[in-house]
């Protein structure tokens, strides 16, 4: 299922994460480690060279590899065929970097139907959902093909979340939409608390 997540995180403290100093390198790498997983070490024997395929030294190409942590950490080129599992890695960097994080699914005629009702309850379209993934993230991973990424300023976040806020008290609200919108505002109200900004990134 596709979906969006929304993360509570200064657009610094991400585009940081490319090039990343030794300490910061060393905790990715050991979230990546705990999340995917270290490559096998690999073995000795006799006969390897007689085999046609070798699993100690074959390359897995359906998870992310250290490789690919390697060339995000250094800012690096990025192979198109490893973009996605790249951004895998990303987001899992970013669950453990971020002050809050929600998500929801990415339904595109659902996601029309939460704007439309926000917007019938007042809310300015300068604060739409949409908003708040309108600035490129400005990082050497590149999105994939219909992918969401973007980020919104710490100061367009904190007037969402109050305009939001106001949009769900309305009394005509649907309960669907409020349950849509509210683990979204839950981040926008943490970043708004903490001077943060939000960025959100489509993931499957």
């Amino acid at each position: 299922m596709l979906r969006l997540v929304v993360f509570a995180i200064a657009i610094n403290d991400v585009r940081d994460i490319f090039g990343a100093d030794a300490a910061l390198a060393e905790r990715l790498r050991q979230v990546a480690a705990t999340r995917f997983g270290e490559a096998a070490p690999q073995k000795r024997h006799w006969f390897k060279p007689m085999q046609r395929r070798d699993p100690d030294t074959e390359v897995r190409t359906d998870r992310p590899l250290r490789t690919d942590v390697d060339a995000l950490l250094s800012g690096g080129y990025i192979e198109p065929d490893r973009t996605v599992f790249c951004w895998r890695i990303l987001l899992a960097w970013l669950d453990d970097l971020a002050a809050a994080r929600a998500e929801v699914a990415w339904e595109p005629e659902r996601f029309d139907a939460v704007e439309w009702d926000l917007a019938r309850a007042g809310l300015n379209s300068d604060y739409s959902l949409r908003r708040l993934a309108d600035r490129q993230i400005g990082a050497p991973l590149r999105p994939l093909q219909g992918q969401v990424v973007g980020y919104a300023k710490a100061v367009h976040v904190a007037e969402t979340a109050e305009a939001v806020k106001a949009a769900l008290a309305d009394p005509e609200m649907t309960s669907e939409t409020a349950e849509f919108v509210a683990p979204i505002l839950q981040v926008l109200e943490v970043a708004a608390e903490r001077g943060l900004d939000v960025v959100v990134v489509g993931a499957d």
